[in-house]
């Protein structure tokens, strides 16, 4: 079964026994193995290169060795020179990712998160968002929307101002607690472009604590860049904002709950790197989003301005 994606990697998904065979074919070829606390969930990465070690090492919270995994995810014949069409191969029965041919971090980081965000979502009642989550002036606040509409410049840019604390720059977890819904951070450390400086020059130095990859990109410790008490693991979310870059549309709209789910609903919660789309899965994401949009003021912030502008924006709206 094919999964519609507009990720430029296939998805699709296979059998328990079709992942046998795959996992059979390739396990002799395996050279690197690892496991990583995912919030709280074990995935255990097999590879049969060891290009992306230190970038896996930097990216993840560590979790030891013992534990048994929740998920397993294989990259085959993959890294910076890769040839062929990406593609991953999914059996969600034994939660096992197989991604073939992927020559981008950034897209196995993803289909990671994807992979434990599936286990969560089925086993314990927390979502995904493929969006930021800041704490701005006491108010957690996430940042949602189009590849392009400047998630990562404005995540950045509201850290460089006080009383705002990051808790991710790209994809959280979410559950409800109460009458709160609370944000988690997922990752120890951050995957970013390296001309973020180009928008903020308080980053200009950040990417000599890494080393960047063939795509522009490097795990940076941002606790280095910004320090410590900038980072924060979780925020309860009171502000969602929604990015958009659209000629002629309003600058900044408020809106209710219903029209903001409609809009994520119709771009697929600006998430390409789910694993499954069932009508399931959409009912139990769409019944989720509902109950965080209903506890949360809602903004659509038009980022056709300049980024200072924008950023502006956002932090009178979280006041």
């Amino acid at each position: 079964m094919q999964i519609k994606s507009k990720t430029k990697y296939k998805k699709k998904l296979i059998s328990i026994v079709e992942k046998e065979r795959i996992y059979q074919k390739y396990l002799q070829s395996i050279i690197f193995e690892r496991k990583a606390n995912i919030s709280g969930g074990c995935l255990h990465l097999y590879s049969d290169s060891e290009e992306w070690e230190d970038q896996w090492d930097e990216n993840w919270f560590f979790i030891d060795e013992n534990i048994r995994s929740h998920a397993k995810l294989f990259s085959i014949e993959s890294g910076s020179d890769a040839k062929g069409d990406p593609t991953v191969l999914y059996d969600p029965q034994s939660r096992t990712a197989f991604f073939k041919n992927n020559n981008y971090y950034g897209w196995l980081k993803s289909v990671a998160l994807a992979l434990m965000g599936d286990v969560l979502e089925d086993n314990h009642n927390i979502f995904s968002a493929h969006a930021a989550l800041l704490n701005v002036n006491g108010n957690g606040t996430c940042i949602i929307g189009p590849s392009g509409a400047g998630k990562t410049t404005l995540s950045y840019g509201l850290l460089t101002k006080s009383n705002t604390k990051i808790v991710a720059d790209d994809w959280f977890y979410f559950k409800f607690i109460n009458s709160t819904v609370t944000g988690y951070r997922s990752e120890k450390n951050t995957y970013i472009r390296t001309d973020l400086s180009q928008s903020w020059k308080e980053y200009k130095d950040v990417m000599k604590y890494a080393k960047v990859d063939n795509k522009g990109r490097a795990i940076i410790n941002l606790a280095k860049a910004v320090g410590k008490e900038k980072i924060t693991d979780a925020a309860d979310i009171a502000k969602f904002v929604i990015l958009r870059r659209e000629k002629g549309k309003e600058i900044t709209q408020k809106v209710g709950p219903e029209e903001a789910l409609k809009h994520l609903l119709r771009n697929d919660f600006f998430n390409p790197h789910w694993l499954q789309n069932n009508d399931w899965k959409m009912r139990v994401r769409r019944e989720a989003y509902m109950r965080l949009l209903k506890k949360c003021d809602v903004l659509f912030l038009n980022t056709i301005e300049a980024p200072e502008e924008s950023l502006n924006k956002i932090l009178e709206f979280a006041e």
